[in-house]
């Protein structure tokens, strides 16, 4: 309680002389109530907002915190995962013993083929053959074949490593499945085949190659799933063989600048001396090649222009930009008597992106004993002997490839092309062979595969023009 009778005798005791005092008094006694009024407001205050979320729609204050929270507990779980993918990816990395980090990559292939006629491979024909003899007994086997093979599943892995000599370093490999001699064999247990095994060493204006891989002078193939145990237009003007080899290429400088900027190199290669011929008195089976104790030796001028200096792949057809080169080959054999008999050609090859996804690719040569570089003068190099005669003579030819490839949708490619080798002397059992097929290679969705081709060819002996068709009809899986 107040006591305002002492406040009444101090009052009287004291004398007054202003009002100030008196207000400043009773202001005090005031001070709680005010006080205390001002909390319960701030309570109240603070209490509609959670009675409103409780019985009545949010306010835009607490949704955009709420949204807010959401949002976060989203990313705390988006980053969780992502850490456990990169946990789950570091851990199943293939790394060598010397702690190089090894890109394996795959592709499950099935092809069903169906060949119409009598030729050199149903699997994957090069060339036509005459139909074979009917027996009167026995009659005549045919010329058509089908069946279904994965001998053309590939694999294969890649290596990089920066700073080594100055330089960086890569390497890779790729094998399939199409090696063995015999049909059953192959056909029910398709053994592996070694294709390409390449080291790198790269610096800024040289490159060192050592390992097995395609001429120099014939280094590109047609696009095809059909045909990639034996690449398309083998023996009708593409040389593929994979041989070792070691290869320099050194950079000459650029003309241009920007997109117009060409890049010009000059390229040399030794490869092994592998013709795929014997000497009439050799016993120990190898080649005549060898036997000449001299390496292939092949140079090549090339001109680069664009962004896109790599070649087109299955899965992609390059933009604008391209490559043209001319080479040269020369080699030796010893195939008769202690004398050497020397292979030779010369070579032209260009890819062209003519606009964005359509590209035109091709090779021409001309030569002779090109057999072992990968089908040269139809797979010949030599006529038929003449009289008195343990080898005929030596065969020269002419041959080439040319493709269009377009890139239709970013998952369906679509090609064509023709290739053809003409023998020009001698007495060959081939004297021309041409070969002309159609591609289309569809990606459904990630990692599936499927490819379609036809193929027809027309080969040219002494007792006509033989004809083949084939169909291929390809189902894949890419790792």
């Amino acid at each position: 309680m107040i006591d305002f009778r002492h406040l009444q005798s101090r009052e009287t005791t004291r004398r007054v002389t202003s009002a100030t005092p008196i207000r400043a008094a009773r202001w005090r006694w005031w001070v709680p109530l005010i006080a205390l009024l001002i909390t319960l407001l701030i309570t109240l205050l603070l209490d509609v907002p959670r009675a409103q979320s409780q019985s009545g729609p949010p306010r835009p204050d607490s949704v955009s915190l709420d949204s807010l929270a959401a949002r976060l507990a989203r990313a705390e779980a988006n980053i969780a995962l992502l850490r456990e993918q990169l946990t789950t990816e570091t851990s199943t990395q293939v790394r060598l013993r010397s702690r190089i980090r090894l890109d394996l990559h795959a592709r499950l292939l099935t092809n069903a083929f169906y060949t119409t006629n009598e030729a050199s491979n149903p699997e994957i024909p090069l060339f036509a053959k005459s139909p074979g003899v009917s027996s009167a007994e026995y009659g005549s086997a045919g010329g058509r074949a089908m069946g279904l093979s994965v001998r053309q599943t590939t694999m294969g892995g890649s290596v990089s490593v920066d700073s080594v000599l100055g330089g960086t370093f890569g390497a890779d490999f790729e094998l399939d499945f199409f090696g063995g001699n015999t049909v059953d064999a192959s056909t029910l247990f398709p053994p592996p085949r070694l294709r390409t095994a390449r080291g790198f060493m790269r610096w800024a204006k040289t490159e060192l190659m050592v390992g097995a891989d395609t001429p120099l002078i014939s280094d590109l193939d047609p696009m095809s799933l059909a045909a990639i145990a034996i690449p398309d237009f083998s023996a009708a003007g593409n040389l593929w063989n994979w041989l070792p080899q070691v290869r320099v290429t050194r950079d000459l400088g650029v003309l241009g600048s920007g997109d117009r900027a060409v890049h010009w190199a000059v390229q040399g290669a030794a490869i092994t001396p592998f013709s795929g011929e014997k000497h009439p008195t050799e016993q120990s089976g190898i080649d005549a090649g060898s036997r000449a104790a001299r390496p292939y030796l092949e140079a090549r001028v090339r001109a680069q222009w664009g962004l896109d200096h790599e070649p087109s792949t299955s899965q992609h057809v390059g933009d604008r930009g391209g490559e043209i080169g001319i080479g040269t080959h020369r080699g030796w054999l010893r195939v008769n008597g202690d004398t050497l008999t020397s292979s030779w050609a010369v070579s032209a090859d260009a890819r062209i992106g003519l606009t964005h996804g359509l590209e035109l690719r091709g090779e021409a040569y001309r030569g002779r004993l090109l057999r072992g570089l990968g089908g040269g003068g139809i797979g010949q190099n030599f006529g038929r002997p003449r009289d008195r005669e343990d080898i005929g003579d030596p065969l020269s030819n002419t041959a080439g490839w040319l493709q269009l490839n377009a890139q239709l949708r970013p998952s369906l490619i679509a090609g064509t092309g023709c290739g053809t080798d003409r023998v020009h002397n001698g007495l060959p059992a081939r004297q021309r062979n041409t070969a002309c097929a159609t591609h289309i290679a569809w990606r459904p969705a990630s990692p599936l595969l499927v490819g379609f081709e036809y193929r027809h060819i027309a080969t040219r002996g002494p007792g006509g023009v033989f004809r083949t068709g084939h169909f291929s009809l390809s189902f894949g899986i890419e790792l």
